[in-house]
């Protein structure tokens, strides 16, 4: 507030001074003027440094936070406050989501046979799936209401599906209460292009871990199979 204060203060000293005709009062009030003005412009520069500092120190605490968790494999947001993290020891995997720096982290576990489907979804259409081969209906499919077939795009659509806002992998899993986890590799206010380094570098990614998933749910799905009695 101060700051500001300074910054208007020294805007009307220059006004004034251009509206003055007495040379010596004009100096002096185009002097005070400037003097104010960048004092003000060093108190700014200096607040916004003191808030970038702590900014960079919260991120910087809350991903080594993140990186602290026991994982083999792992993916951290750059905005440090997401974590999609895969212990092969304990046979877990881990989405951990924190809502700012300050905030206490939330952890969702779950084991790898309680992991029944995943996908990859572009603006709300499956683009990619896997699921356990012993259920033939989908909890994904029903959330994002259908999968889009190439025959269902008309030519002036296809276009729109060039740019992207939204890439997520979305998995079912043995939960009750919230069957549904997802993970955004990729949100953008604006849609981005598909050539776009940001969506090239964010679907690499998420074809990864969609690829580690799809792995752990076809390796533990004939621990499900039930065995039959000999006739």
């Amino acid at each position: 507030m101060k700051t500001v204060f300074l910054l208007l203060l020294g805007i009307v000293y220059l006004f004034l001074a251009n509206a003055m005709e007495a040379i010596l009062i004009k100096k002096l009030y185009f002097l005070i003027g400037i003097a104010l003005v960048i004092v003000g412009v060093i108190r700014y520069i200096r607040a916004k440094y003191h808030t970038y500092k702590i900014m960079t120190e919260l991120k910087l605490a809350s991903e080594e936070e993140l990186k602290n968790i026991p994982h083999t494999h792992g993916t951290i947001a750059s905005d440090s406050l997401h974590a999609l993290l895969l212990n092969e020891q304990t046979k877990t995997l881990l989405l951990a989501v924190k809502e700012d720096w300050e905030a206490e982290m939330t952890k969702k576990e779950i084991y790898f046979n309680e992991l029944y489907e995943v996908a990859i979804v572009e603006d709300g259409v499956i683009i990619a799936r896997t699921s356990n081969g012993l259920f033939s209906d989908s909890l994904l499919e029903e959330e994002e209401n259908f999968l889009v077939e190439d025959d269902d795009i008309e030519d002036d659509d296809y276009e729109e599906l060039e740019e992207v806002s939204y890439l997520a992998l979305k998995m079912v899993v043995d939960n009750i209460s919230a069957p549904i986890m997802e993970y955004v590799f990729l949100e953008q206010e604006d849609a981005i292009s598909k050539e776009d380094d940001t969506y090239i570098e964010a679907m690499e990614l998420c074809e990864q871990w969609f690829q580690k998933l799809s792995i752990i749910i076809k390796r533990h799905e004939l621990e499900r199979v039930p065995i039959r009695t000999w006739q």
